[in-house]
């Protein structure tokens, strides 16, 4: 049976049609169909919860979700302030403590040094991206921003939510 059609029973027929739906296929694994995209992302529990680490988990897309929206913000307030960010790059990890998740730390690498205060621009813009003030206060995201031949600045530590980190 296809994904599509598990996904038909849920469908009342009063409402619009979902987003997003999500199949439960085999023990410990979910199928993610997002229907206006017309596209699949099969997920697993983390290791933790029994998964085998052979497709992504809930977690990471947490994770790459926060960096991709922070890198996101950023880069349409540099395309308002006429800078170029293209080739930006992040590298994430998360921590979990007692199957929670502690922590989350993203290193985003800029291709090309710009003034100080663009730099401070760009990266108190991307504070505001709505998966980083939707993260929950008692999860410390460290956020750090490196740009060429300057010292990068980083922000370790903070917890966030709907009160941006202070530079």
């Amino acid at each position: 049976m296809s994904v599509e059609k598990k996904m038909e029973c849920c469908s009342t027929g009063t409402a619009a049609k979902p987003a997003m739906q999500i199949v439960y296929d085999r023990n410990v694994h979910t199928v993610a169909l997002h229907h206006p995209l017309k596209k699949t992302i099969p997920l697993e529990g983390c290791s933790a919860f029994g998964g085998k680490g052979l497709d992504l988990n809930p977690i990471d897309l947490v994770s790459m979700g926060l960096a991709s929206c922070l890198m996101i913000v950023m880069g349409k307030a540099a395309e308002a302030e006429e800078l170029d960010i293209v080739g930006a790059k992040a590298d994430v990890s998360y921590d979990l403590v007692n199957y929670r998740i502690a922590g989350i730390k993203v290193n985003i690498c800029l291709p090309k040094e710009l003034a100080a205060a663009d730099q401070a621009k760009l990266e108190n813009a991307s504070k505001k991206c709505p998966v980083f003030l939707a993260i929950h206060p008692d999860v410390k995201v460290s956020v750090n921003y490196t740009w060429p031949k300057r010292r990068s600045r980083q922000q370790k530590g903070a917890a966030i939510g709907n009160q941006p980190i202070p530079s």
